[in-house]
């Protein structure tokens, strides 16, 4: 069919696919399985990073916040000073101890925390540090806690969080120290330079502290905004050593396939029907396809046939014979036109299609590692075609994917070999138990062995969709078992993580690739129609909200 033998000729391997598939059932419903060995994997993303330490950095203030208010509430009763401040001390440390314990529950799970809860501390705690700093004095010692407090919060936090660290640590002091500046209120402190620097003094002091808070502020944003500058530029390198870590494997897979193609076979110059046969473009281990020519017009063709030993393995002849009869039915621009099958007196059964010339989906992402939009959108919108001409005819294509998506020298997109398809009116379900695909085009479906259908196929070009615009197959793994894990339990990397896409982007493709089918599109122009508006940025109203409730169902899988 083609010049570089694309089509994949199926080996009867159910058994190691069903292995892999009771593996992977197992360990979605278990546990991963244990990782042993080395492996590139993606790392979290800077922000991911960053949230994660906020969460960590904001359980142990809490904490610290509990241990030092708790120790100062039991001291109370035995610290001298002013009668009233005193009481002003001890009523803010018990509420400073309430502040705290909220905060240690909000930042006890991850999911539970916001910087809003954070903020909402930081403006609680200003209010409490006043009746604390007005006890132990304004001009005291007690600065240097407030500085140490604000660097930490402005290298650990985001910037609304960070300015509310500002104020927070600058208020109680502007404020007080204004006041007994003016001799509007007296100072308590326990320890206080204001009886021995005067009112001009105390003014200093003032403005010079604002102004210092404020250098602070500075100086550890500066060092934050370097810390994120080092972690993206480890992400990106991170990324570019996954994405070529996939093209690596998709190669070497490409490469094993190449090694059984070409050269002369066992059949080559012989006729088989209307047609004479020639080199070897693609064998396997139940069949070989050669490019030939009819015998009587010289019009070229690619001829598939079984191989005769094959002819004793009954899975194997059910399944040739079966995409016989599926392509022979099939009419669409988008699927490999079929000139002749073998009849019963054929000496082996055999299938005569066009003869293609380009490449296929597979070898082109090789090169180009994805496709623009535009080139995209048009493979997307042609191969949705040949599907809906599929399930027109009751018809499951069950393997989906680059290798099977041809693009010819006229730039027609045609959908390859219909070898594991199955007619939706056999009788029954499409379970009967079989485990028939490719792991990483797969549906969840298709790994339970459960009911497949044309929204199968439609999840297997959303897959495609997600390859072709983020240069990443949708999952990875180092075997079937892992990759079909993934499969079942988890969602892809959002794909905007990976690439610069518009946000309606990932949710179209969220659609797409949606674990149920109910919540998959209806039909590849469906698809494509999306994919279209999302990547110009005008997804409609109410996909969107489809893919915002799926998301918070299943959302994108984290980095790890």
């Amino acid at each position: 069919m083609t010049d570089r033998g694309a089509t994949t000729v199926h080996d009867d391997s159910s058994e190691a696919l069903t292995h892999a598939v009771g593996g992977a059932k197992r360990a979605a419903t278990t546990g991963p399985t244990p990782r042993t060995g080395t492996t590139t994997l993606p790392l979290p993303a800077p922000e991911m990073v960053l949230r994660s330490a906020e969460v960590e950095q904001t359980r142990r203030t809490a904490i610290a916040g509990l241990v030092f208010n708790a120790i100062g509430l039991v001291a109370v009763p035995f610290l001298p000073g002013e009668h009233l401040a005193l009481v002003i001390f001890g009523a803010s440390l018990a509420l400073a101890v309430v502040n705290n314990a909220y905060l240690l529950y909000i930042a006890s799970e991850p999911q539970r925390y916001h910087e809003r809860h954070m903020i909402a501390y930081l403006g609680m705690s200003a209010i409490l540090n006043a009746g604390v700093i007005y006890y132990l004095g304004v001009f005291g010692p007690v600065l240097v806690m407030l500085v140490l407090n604000l660097y930490s919060a402005c290298l650990g936090y985001g910037p609304r969080v960070a300015r509310m660290s500002l104020a927070g640590a600058m208020a109680p002091v502007v404020v007080l120290g204004g006041l007994m500046t003016l001799g509007l209120m007296a100072d308590p402190g326990l320890a206080t330079l204001s009886a021995d620097v005067g009112r001009s003094g105390r003014a200093v002091v003032v403005v010079t502290f604002a102004l210092f808070l404020v250098l602070v502020y500075r100086q550890a944003r500066r060092a934050r905004e370097l810390n994120m500058d080092s972690l993206r530029e480890r992400d990106e390198a991170v990324r570019r050593a996954s994405h070529r870590e996939a093209l690596f494997i998709e190669a070497r897979q490409d490469l094993e396939r190449a090694l059984n193609a070409g050269g002369l076979g066992r059949f080559t110059d012989q006729t088989l029907g209307s047609y004479r046969l020639g080199g070897v473009l693609g064998r396997g281990g139940m069949g070989e396809v050669y490019e030939a020519t009819h015998a009587d017009s010289g019009e070229p063709a690619a001829v598939k046939m079984l191989l005769p030993e094959a002819l004793g393995r009954p899975n194997a002849v059910r399944r040739f014979l079966r995409e016989v009869r599926i392509a022979a039915s099939l009419d669409s621009p988008h699927v490999v036109r079929v000139f002749e099958v073998g009849d019963e007196s054929a000496a082996l059964p055999y299938l005569a299609m066009e003869r293609l010339r380009g490449e296929d989906l597979a070898e082109l992402l090789r090169r180009e590692t994805r496709l623009g939009k535009s080139a995209a959108l048009d493979m997307i919108r042609q191969v949705g075609r040949g599907l809906e001409a599929a399930a027109a005819a009751g018809i499951v294509h069950r393997d989906l994917k680059p290798h099977n998506v041809f693009l010819t020298e006229e730039r027609v997109w045609k959908i390859l070999d219909f070898g594991v398809s199955k007619l939706t009116d056999q009788g029954g379900s499409l379970t009967l138990g079989e485990v028939i695909g490719t792991p990483q085009y797969m549906a969840p479906e298709q790994v339970h062995g459960g009911k497949v259908d044309a929204r199968t196929d439609l999840y297997a070009l959303g897959a495609i969709a997600y390859r072709v615009l983020t240069g990443n197959p949708p999952y990875r793994g180092r075997d079937i078992t892992e990759i079909l894990t993934a499969v079942v339990a988890e969602m892809p990397l959002r794909p905007s993580s990976l690439v610069r896409l518009h946000r309606d982007v990932d949710l179209a493709l969220a659609l797409a690739v949606a674990k149920n089918p109910d919540d998959r599109f209806a039909s590849g122009s469906a698809l494509a129609d999306a994919l279209e508006a999302a990547l110009a940025g005008k997804l409609p109203r109410d996909l969107r909200e489809r893919a915002r409730a799926l998301l918070a169902k299943h959302p994108w899988r984290a980095p790890t």
